[in-house]
């Protein structure tokens, strides 16, 4: 286990709270408002995403954190803290959306692997936790997700299409069905028709009957349009972003903790750059 630096607890601390009062007021705003106080910083506005499909008073918030940070694992805690002090649930499905399919296995094997302190702070923030990439997903079994903490790691792209023909997310597929048993009726209206107008069995439709946690890593790299709607298709719980370069222009994150080079060369995360030389032997 990863025992968390000052500053790691400090961003967690922050975040912790932020979901707290947001649990108990539905104002993220205000929530986001209050953080920023007590920490000292300049208040700026809280500006909600304003995407089809995203809940007004959805919590939606940014972490920064220079890279060499820890960003993965705060992000492992960030899960358990949105499940635990916003849902107060016992489980939840988590959406951890990555910039590449290369960092998608890179994360994929390092939440997965028992021996990794990535998967032990995954599980001491979430309990029992089941980890799978987008491509396993497609094969969810209700009772999986009804039984642990589900986290699928995925890209963005995986969902960032205008038209979801052959967009296997999207598609019918067999195996939801059991997913849309017993569906309480007011939730029939959050869930995409098939062509008979009934619920159609996809993953897309899992996920947004379960209100998914969604983590973005490299949020700075997801700030189109279609990146807003694609998120809103799955219909999050909340949004939390991480990043060092957080959006300033078009749709800009709400900064809820921001970590200073300062504190990471403290927390001694920053090492100093070799310079390797190489000199040749002088003749005779």
């Amino acid at each position: 286990m990863i025992t968390l630096k000052d500053y790691q607890a400090r961003v967690l601390d922050s975040l912790r709270a932020f979901f707290r009062q947001c649990a108990r007021e539905g104002r993220p705003e205000a929530a986001f408002a209050a953080i920023q106080l007590r920490n000292g910083q300049v208040p700026v506005p809280y500006l909600p995403v304003s995407a089809a499909g995203l809940a007004a008073g959805m919590p939606y918030v940014c972490l920064r954190v220079p890279t060499g940070g820890g960003k993965t694992l705060l992000a492992c805690h960030a899960a358990g803290l949105a499940m635990t002090d916003l849902l107060r649930a016992e489980r939840a499905v988590v959406l951890w959306l990555v910039p590449s399919n290369t960092i998608l296995d890179q994360t994929v094997d390092a939440l997965r692997d028992p021996r990794h302190p990535y998967r032990r702070a995954l599980e001491l923030a979430c309990g029992a936790v089941e980890v799978m990439a987008i491509e396993e997903a497609l094969r969810l079994s209700r009772a999986t997700v009804d039984g642990q903490t589900v986290v699928i790691v995925a890209t963005i792209q995986s969902f960032r299409v205008e038209d979801t023909t052959g967009r296997k997310v999207y598609d019918q597929n067999g195996t939801f069905a059991e997913h849309l048993l017993n569906l309480p009726a007011d939730r029939l209206a959050d869930l995409l028709p098939g062509a008979d107008g009934k619920p159609k069995p996809s993953l897309v439709n899992m996920l947004r009957l379960r209100r998914p946690i969604v983590i973005v890593d490299e949020a700075h790299n997801a700030r189109t349009d279609l990146s807003f709607a694609t998120l809103g298709a799955v219909k999050p719980s909340c949004i939390v972003e991480f990043t060092a370069t957080p959006a300033r222009a078009r749709h800009p994150s709400n900064v809820l903790h921001h970590v200073s080079a300062a504190e990471l060369k403290a927390a001694d995360m920053i090492k100093l750059p070799l310079r390797v030389i190489t000199r040749h032997p002088r003749p005779g």
